[in-house]
C-alpha cells in the first residue's frame, strides 16, 4: 500500500506518517509512506493510481489542499481522498472532489483509526502496477488483470474478460514482485486472488467460475490449467479465498 501525505508543516507530516505506521505494521500490511511539504512536488511525480489513500492538508502554501484533490480528481477517479484540516467548514466543499473523510488537527489516534478500518474493511481503494510495453509506459488496474500467461522472455497480460492483451518484456516472477507488496498474491492459505495454479500461468480468483479436476474454469469459459502438484494447495486457495471474499461483503 502507497499512502502520500501532503502538508507544509514538517511536524504535521511526520507526525502523520507515525500514527500511520502504528496503525499499519501490527496489522502486517507492507506499506510506503511519502512526504510532501508542497502541492507543487506532490503533483510534479503523481500519476493515476500511482497512489493508494492520499491524505491533504487543506491549508497550504501556494496550490491549496483542495486544488489539488481537483487535479488529483480530474485524473484519477479512485484513490481516496481524506483532509487534513484545522477547520471543519471545508467540508461541504470536499463533496466536489468525493473526499472520503475530513480529520481535524491535531490528528487523533482512534479518529485516524476509524477512517483507516473504514477504507480497509470496504477497499475503497484500487491498486494500480506500472507496466513498460515496448516503449511505453501503462498504468495497469489490477482488479481487470484476468489471468497472466508466460511466454520465453515475455508475458501476456489479459485484461477486462480478454479484450486487451499487454505483452511487457518481464519475468513472471518479476510481475509476481508487484502484486505481493500490495498483498495479492502470497501464501495459497491466507487466501489471496492471485495464484500461481500452473507453471507459466497466474490466475485471478475473481474471475474464476469454477474449479475442476485439471483447470480452473473462468467467466468467460476458458480453461486455465492446474498442474498436478499444485492441486490441493489451489483447492485451498480457492475454498480460503471464497471464505476471505464471503467475509468482506
Amino acid at each position: 500500500m502507497h499512502l502520500a501525505i501532503v502538508d507544509d508543516l514538517e511536524t504535521d507530516l511526520q507526525s502523520l506518517k507515525n500514527l500511520l505506521c502504528t496503525y499499519l505494521e501490527p496489522r502486517h500490511i507492507i506499506h510506503e509512506i511519502s512526504l510532501f511539504t508542497s502541492g507543487e512536488q506532490f503533483l510534479s511525480g503523481f500519476w493515476p493510481g500511482r497512489y493508494d489513500i492520499l491524505f491533504l492538508d487543506n491549508q497550504l502554501g501556494g496550490i491549496s489542499g483542495m486544488d489539488i484533490a481537483h487535479r488529483v480528481r480530474a485524473q484519477d477517479h479512485f484513490v481516496p481522498i481524506i483532509f487534513i484540516t484545522v477547520e471543519e467548514s471545508y467540508a461541504l466543499e470536499g463533496y466536489s472532489v468525493q473526499a472520503v473523510d475530513y480529520i481535524l488537527k491535531p490528528v487523533e489516534k482512534e479518529r485516524l483509526f476509524s477512517t483507516m478500518n473504514r477504507l480497509i474493511d470496504s477497499r475503497k481503494f484500487q491498486h494500480f502496477i506500472e507496466i513498460k510495453e515496448s516503449r511505453t509506459v501503462r498504468h495497469l488496474l489490477v482488479d481487470d488483470i484476468f489471468y497472466v500467461r508466460s511466454i520465453g522472455h515475455f508475458l501476456e497480460i489479459y485484461t477486462a474478460e480478454n479484450s486487451d492483451v499487454i505483452k511487457p518484456y518481464m519475468t513472471l516472477e518479476a510481475f509476481l514482485s508487484l502484486l505481493s507488496p500490495m498483498g495479492e498474491y502470497g501464501d495459497f492459505h491466507q487466501g489471496f486472488r492471485f495464484q500461481n495454479c500452473c507453471r507459466g500461468y497466474i490466475v485471478n480468483l475473481d474471475y474464476v467460475r469454477s474449479l475442476e479436476t485439471k483447470d480452473f474454469v473462468l467467466t468467460n469459459g476458458y480453461r486455465i490449467p492446474i498442474s498436478r502438484s499444485k492441486y490441493k494447495e489451489m483447492q485451498m486457495a480457492y475454498a480460503n479465498y471464497l471464505f476471505k471474499r464471503t467475509r468482506n461483503t
